[in-house]
């Protein structure tokens, strides 16, 4: 959102208590040149602020760079990490030495690594540090396997058809390799959670062999206390016979506790057309649900609350290089989704996107890479959430923005109110009284980005602290 005045829109809501509207602004690209076909990002406070920065990682040119959030939803370009491997294909943001600050984590597909930078906290990466060689290193998921409250690797080999995991003790340093499976012919995706209630993660995996004969499998984690841990596949498999899966996470889509599984067919472009599928499960099995959809080569579906109402919706991108739909979504509405809407079909190849509330506004924002572009774009979804009781009025008036002492408000509908105000992270840094045409003292805020929230007001305002 642009920093000017920020005003009430007034809509009707009959009959609920709520009602959210979510609209994304048009795209702005962050980088039109990030490096040879950008394939894979990651979010996360990187330096010493509050702002989430992004990390985008290239397959082809041996990229591994990223953009400083300076706070206003504008990045700045970083000087790049040091980095040798080729085909960066897996990539996340997770403190694997125990020191508070996020390192980053790579898989490599053309070298066959697994491999770790640690970060001195200030975005300062250090040497490239080699976990294992992993044949086809590709899909990478990052948590406690174990049970001992480090922070765990699994990798998919694609190339050996195998997925294994590492133990980390702790400090960033890893065992030898541990295998979860060795009988699917070329894995593309893991993911974890706990399905069955045990208290351990079981994995899903998708393979991506392109010959019509793909599959999703779950591995059960039986772990023993003290350590030990071993997987076994479900006598039954969630899917079979498909054409190139993406990935597939463990959600739960209808709100019903049992976590169904969320899966993407990209096929091979021009190949077959793939599908967005939703494997439901009663606790006895799956049944299979396609998603009508523009988008013919589905890549990464996320499943969060884009609109504010607390359902978690759809989010689908594309990794189809031809005109069309790049980014769309599908609103949860209790079980059910609605049909499909347009985000974005300006990008090609929009492989990966982040979800994230990079402007602090209280929304989910979405940051994509576009393959086939080199680009790095930004989309800033401008949600508004009224409440029925609505008490500020369509002349509030809140300024000046960006303030440097004091914060003045003007045209409210009663006389006090009560207000808060919360910095990026959501911690309520000033809760007071303020009065019509009055003001509030800012002055021993940090300069920055702050949430203004009246009470009972489900409206959020926002403001630059100079």
């Amino acid at each position: 959102m642009k920093l000017k005045l920020l005003s009430l829109i007034t809509f009707t809501c009959a009959s609920v208590t709520l009602c959210a509207q979510t609209t994304f602004e048009p795209k702005v690209t962050i980088d039109a040149d990030t490096g040879d076909n950008p394939y894979t990002m990651a979010t996360g406070l990187i330096d010493d602020d509050a702002f989430l920065d992004i990390m985008v990682g290239t397959d082809v040119d041996n990229t591994l760079i990223w953009y400083k959030n300076n706070g206003d939803a504008t990045f700045t370009k970083q000087t790049n990490t040091s980095n040798t491997m080729s085909g960066v294909g897996g990539l996340k943001l997770v403190d694997l030495n125990n020191d508070t600050f996020l390192d980053i984590l790579i898989t490599a597909y053309n070298s066959d690594f697994v491999a770790w930078y640690a970060n001195d906290g200030l975005g300062n990466f250090g040497a490239e540090q080699i976990i294992a060689t992993v044949p086809g290193a590709s899909g990478l998921f990052v948590a406690d396997i174990d049970g001992n409250t480090t922070l765990d690797i699994a990798v998919t080999s694609y190339d050996n058809s195998q997925v294994v995991w590492f133990a980390n003790n702790g400090s960033g340093v890893f065992g030898t390799s541990n295998t979860i499976d060795n009988t699917l012919v070329n894995p593309g995706s893991v993911n974890m959670k706990d399905i069955d209630g045990d208290g351990d993660l079981d994995a899903l995996i998708s393979t991506a062999s392109y010959d019509g004969n793909d599959v999703i499998e779950i591995f059960r984690n039986d772990l023993i206390p003290g350590g030990t841990v071993a997987f076994t596949k479900d006598a039954t498999s969630v899917a079979t016979g498909k054409t190139g899966f993406f990935n597939a996470t463990f959600e739960d889509l209808d709100g019903d506790s049992n976590l169904d599984i969320l899966a993407t067919e990209v096929s091979c472009g021009g190949c077959v057309v793939g599908n967005l599928y939703w494997y439901e499960t009663d606790g006895a099995g799956y049944t299979e649900t396609t998603f009508t959809t523009s988008i013919i080569n589905p890549s990464i579906a996320q499943h969060q609350d884009i609109d504010g109402d607390t359902l978690k919706d759809i989010v689908l991108s594309s990794g189809t290089s031809n005109a069309g739909n790049d980014l769309v979504w599908f609103k949860n509405n209790g079980g059910t989704y609605g049909a499909e809407q347009v985000i974005d079909a300006t990008q090609s190849q929009a492989f990966v996107y982040n979800l994230a509330d990079y402007d602090a506004d209280g929304d989910l924002d979405i940051a994509s890479c576009a393959y086939n572009q080199d680009d790095l774009n930004y989309f800033s979804n401008n949600l508004i959430v009224l409440g029925t009781n609505d008490i500020e009025s369509d002349n509030l008036a809140i300024y000046p923005n960006p303030a440097k002492n004091s914060l003045s408000f003007k045209d409210m509908t009663s006389e006090s109110l009560n207000l808060q105000v919360f910095d990026v992270i959501g911690k309520s840094v000033i809760n007071t009284t303020v009065l019509n045409n009055g003001s509030i003292d800012i002055s021993a805020l940090n300069s920055g980005l702050y949430i203004l929230r009246f009470e009972n007001s489900n409206t959020t305002y926002k403001f630059i602290k100079q």
